[in-house]
């Protein structure tokens, strides 16, 4: 199966799907507001052994289904990759490892951020840039911070796809909490993706997405669009709070959604702080004078 045969496919819970011959998805039966439909787990098939991008939960089931798959390829699980440690993600690595004597390729747990999964123990950390070689054929690691500080993306440029994690979802906009996730990072990190003639994105949560390119810049230019409106917000009224600012700046967002974009108005600030845009004293935030 080709990716170009693969963006229709359903997501269906702990069942694998074949994306390409070197790419299966397993979807864990998490839906939530926050991770869709569920977390994506992708299996590498290499020549003589597989690897597997982000265990998901720590889910019975969903630890029952990814064995079940590994099982299927015929060949070994030797590296577990991760995107990165938020708990949706990597703490299902525990019980594969112990499973499976897996080695677990990523970027450590950040010790003072609270939604980070700190069970995981990281056996190789991987660096930007670095070519992953144990399937014998290439993936590339390219450290894209934003949404956190140790996220990476994994790309296969024979194929043409790019795992994503939080990087970029489908379906919604990727959630920026700071401190450890920093808009300016986040924006600089999608423009890194361009040029590189990735087509297809495998996200970290809903299906596969193509037109990547196209996907990338609409990300960049949603963010500077919500930026500038920010901006014009706080030209336009009187110096206010964070919570002041988010119906008024996202009165396009159902108030359901406020707490969320919340998050989002707060990296918006602290990114227009860094430019020299705008000032906070004592928790009111307005234009710089």
């Amino acid at each position: 199966m080709a990716l170009t045969d693969s963006v229709a496919l359903p997501i269906i819970a702990d069942t694998p799907q074949r994306l390409s011959a070197r790419v299966w998805r397993m979807t864990a039966a998490n839906p939530s507001i926050m991770t869709g439909p569920g977390t994506n787990s992708y299996l590498l098939i290499g020549a003589r052994c597989v690897a597997l991008v982000d265990p998901g939960p720590a889910d019975a089931a969903h630890h029952q289904a990814l064995l079940a798959a590994v099982a299927e390829t015929g060949l070994p699980l030797t590296h577990i990759l991760l995107t990165h440690t938020h708990r949706d993600h990597s703490p299902g690595t525990s019980a594969l490892v112990a499973a499976t004597g897996a080695r677990v390729c990523g970027m450590f747990p950040l010790a003072d951020d609270p939604s980070q999964d700190r069970d995981t123990v990281i056996d190789e950390t991987l660096v930007d840039g670095q070519c992953f070689d144990a399937l014998g054929w290439p993936l590339e690691v390219i450290h894209t911070p934003g949404h956190v500080e140790n996220h990476l993306c994994f790309h296969c440029p024979d194929e043409h796809w790019l795992i994503t994690g939080d990087h970029i979802i489908q379906g919604s906009t990727v959630v920026i909490i700071p401190p450890h996730g920093r808009l300016g990072d986040y924006v600089r990190s999608l423009n890194k993706l361009l040029g590189r003639g990735i087509k297809y994105l495998l996200p970290g949560h809903g299906s596969v997405m193509p037109e990547a390119e196209s996907v990338v810049a609409a990300t960049v230019a949603h963010r500077l669009k919500r930026e500038q409106k920010v901006i014009d917000a706080l030209a336009a009224h009187p110096p206010a709070s964070l919570a002041d600012w988010v119906p008024i700046v996202y009165d396009d967002v159902s108030p359901s959604l406020h707490p969320i974009a919340r998050f989002s108005l707060w990296a918006h600030l602290l990114k227009l702080a860094e430019d020299g845009v705008v000032t906070e004293t004592d928790g009111i935030w307005q234009p710089m004078r």
